[in-house]
């Protein structure tokens, strides 16, 4: 028979466990950001959430947040070039990353320890721009 002190532990063990549940299911498609400009990611021990972004060319603004223990940072880079990059994020804060990245495809990641090759990563598409329809 489980003890009540041990049920509480492990109800508690599920409760934490729920919103890296979902951060994880969130990782199957492509977040697109619209015309906003807007991206929301969260960074955890071995995981960037979401992982596949694809934003149109031109300025954008990245509100990472560590959801994590540890302290992360979130470095865009192309080709093992770092294009952008916030400071150190403590765990439980949030801080911005406003980049202009031109058309291509970036790596989103952790820089700090080994994080990168524990997995928190990802994958930002910038698309060119959309032009506009001619006629008259």
């Amino acid at each position: 028979m489980m003890s009540l002190f041990r049920r509480r532990s492990v109800i508690r063990g599920a409760a934490a466990a729920a919103p890296l549940v979902v951060l994880v299911a969130g990782c199957a498609s492509t977040t697109r950001v619209g015309s906003s400009r807007i991206l929301q990611l969260a960074l955890t021990e071995y995981h960037v959430a979401p992982q596949t972004v694809s934003v149109p060319s031109g300025t954008v603004s990245i509100f990472v947040h560590n959801y994590g223990r540890l302290t992360h940072n979130l470095v865009v880079s192309n080709g093992g070039r770092p294009l952008a990059s916030t400071q150190p994020i403590p765990p439980g804060q949030t801080t911005e990353l406003l980049t202009t990245l031109p058309a291509g495809r970036y790596l989103m990641s952790s820089t700090i320890l080994s994080d990168q090759a524990l997995g928190t990563y990802g994958t930002l598409t910038v698309t060119a721009a959309a032009r506009g329809r001619a006629g008259g």
